[in-house]
């Protein structure tokens, strides 16, 4: 069933009704800027049962089956386009799938299949990673089965985190992640300082508790707001901007002052590391005319 691969499951109770399990992302890379054992979240609100960005494990991951077998899912629940995750297979196999152009199978139809479960998520998501399952779309504000509240978009990545009244625990998709024991929020495709406006408009909710996707899982309100405080993970909007090619709010951001010769926590690289990797001439003709630096290390990104 895992080829001899070890899919590292964990389950982990985290109170009434609410317990994640954690795996081995079978498409995780060392190319990845992610770890590579992921979170996924199943929380009961009164006869409702909603799994948040499943991955589901082995089938003889009885810890996992036998839970959902007891108690079916009534709802799926895709918090971004980026966590269209598979259903668990061997790495090499799912590498193979990607390599000869076939098709992967998504843990959402999976569920789909073997419960009759409805699945919500984002309105579009990333050329072959559509569902066969029809998705219901949500937006901020959208009340989900049992009264989970969809979030609005911090970052601009099309997330929606989902906060779960009755249990006071937010659940976020990849506006969060833990590095080196410190809850980080994750780079932010905003110039105006609108993402983290918004993380913090969150704290106005009674959460208690914060589920990430990535890194330790489940953090405290406490140091949520301490996230808010460090300086994202891994670098600022200059080095996004730059990886996206956006000439002008790179010029922007630079008229403005942010530091040019600022190098990313993860591999030290620098803005014009970046828009080297994005592969993007004008911004890289730009950041060489005023002196942006070259990483000492290039081959590391």
């Amino acid at each position: 069933m895992t080829g001899g691969i070890d899919p590292q499951l964990e389950v982990r109770d985290l109170g009434p009704g609410l317990w994640i399990w954690r795996v081995l992302h079978p498409g995780w890379t060392k190319e990845a800027d992610w770890q590579p054992i992921v979170t996924c979240t199943s929380v009961d609100l009164g006869t409702e049962r909603l799994l948040l960005d499943p991955l589901i494990p082995p089938l003889d991951a009885s810890a996992v089956w036998d839970r959902l077998d007891a108690r079916p899912p009534t709802a799926v629940v895709t918090l971004l386009p980026d966590h269209v995750r598979p259903c668990w297979r061997v790495p090499a196999e799912i590498e193979a799938t990607k390599r000869d152009g076939g098709r992967i199978e998504w843990s959402v139809d999976c569920l789909v299949r073997r419960y009759g479960c409805a699945a919500y998520g984002p309105a579009t998501f990333e050329p072959g990673q559509e569902f066969e399952t029809p998705v219901r779309p949500i937006a901020a504000d959208t009340v989900l089965p049992g009264g989970a509240v969809a979030l609005g978009d911090p970052r601009g990545f099309k997330e929606t985190p989902l906060w779960l009244p009755e249990q006071r625990v937010i659940v976020f998709g990849d506006a969060l992640t833990e590095r080196s024991r410190e809850l980080r929020t994750w780079t932010m495709a905003d110039v105006d300082g609108s993402a983290l406006r918004a993380l913090r408009a969150l704290l106005q909710l009674p959460f208690e508790r914060v589920i990430i996707s990535h890194g330790e899982p489940v953090h405290s309100r406490a140091e949520y707001e301490r996230a808010l405080e460090r300086p994202p993970w891994p670098a600022g909007p200059l080095h996004l901007f730059a990886w996206k090619g956006d000439l002008d709010t790179v010029r922007r951001l630079v008229a403005r002052g942010d530091d040019i010769n600022a190098t990313d926590d993860e591999h030290r690289g620098t803005v014009l590391d970046w828009a080297r990797q994005g592969g993007h001439e004008p911004v890289i003709d730009y950041l060489v005319s005023i002196g942006v630096p070259e990483s000492r290390e290039p081959d590391r990104r």
